[in-house]
């Protein structure tokens, strides 16, 4: 079975610069007859935290998918973990995102053998009420998996060098969520932390799961620029193939997308997080 990874899209309705970009990677999930699911893992919109069009601008852009999709939101969707912040998430980004897509977290049974889990990662740590409610529905779902292999999908990466690393709210979940996900993480036997956010792919396999960032199909970024990382820069989709308990993933680089890096837009599409 194979799932099809989408993310970080960064599609607008008033600055269309990435959408030629995500039609190419569309086009090429629709000529594929081996995708059995496709996920969008966050940012799917490029401001859709502070321009509510946007988001109903993304959510008209997933009927162009013509296999079964899943969604979750990304900083960019529905702000960010820090409450200093110039757009924290809240109630009312949220209430903005489900009205156009529904549950801001979700799992899913339809790939046999599998519960697929899908986080909002922009509510771990914050102390809203959403944040209760999922943690109570993540564990709820890996109670009842039964002898379904769970596999986790979040925009953020859970770190970016290690589990101890310092707080770093811009880029990685902190540390209290990131630590609470581990002990869920090895608690129930999860397969694999499926992530975005940092425009990178890489496939770590740890003592606890298998960490897998996944390609973005909109921009890359300059290292200097970015917190020490892994991983390599490539635009275009990643392709998970779930089989035998294990998760495996293949980056596909599609040739005809425009590469571009957000420094060179100096700040004009929007506001980027310190490197620090």
């Amino acid at each position: 079975m194979k799932i099809a990874v989408l993310s970080d899209p960064h599609i607008g309705s008033t600055n269309a610069v990435f959408v030629p970009n995500w039609e190419k990677v569309v086009a090429h999930v629709n000529a594929r007859s081996d995708i059995d699911l496709v996920v969008i893992l966050g940012d799917l919109t490029l401001l859709g935290s502070e321009q509510p069009e946007d988001l109903l601008f993304g959510r008209l852009a997933l009927d162009a998918l013509q296999p079964a999709w899943l969604v979750l939101p990304g900083n960019h969707d529905v702000g960010d973990i820090s409450r200093a912040s110039h757009q924290p998430s809240n109630s009312k980004r949220l209430a903005l995102w489900q009205e156009q897509y529904g549950a801001t977290h979700w799992h899913s049974d339809q790939l046999p053998g599998w519960r697929l889990i899908g986080l909002n990662s922009q509510i771990i740590d914050t102390g809203l009420a959403e944040e209760c409610a999922q943690w109570q529905a993540l564990e709820e779902a890996l109670a009842t998996r039964g002898s379904r292999r769970p596999v986790l999908f979040t925009h953020m990466p859970l770190f970016l060098t290690n589990w101890e690393e310092a707080d770093r709210p811009a880029w990685a979940l902190m540390h209290d969520g990131r630590e609470r996900l581990r002990r869920l993480i090895v608690g129930h036997d999860v397969s694999a932390v499926v992530t975005g956010h940092m425009h990178r792919t890489v496939q770590l396999d740890l003592p606890e799961t298998r960490m897998i960032w996944c390609a973005a199909s909109s921009f890359l970024t300059y290292d200097h620029s970015m917190p020490e990382q892994p991983g390599a820069a490539l635009l275009g989709l990643t392709i998970l193939t779930l089989g035998e308990g294990e998760v495996g993933a293949e980056f596909v680089t599609l040739h005809d997308l425009m590469i571009s890096r957000i420094e060179d837009y100096n700040g004009t599409i929007y506001r980027s997080p310190a490197k620090d």
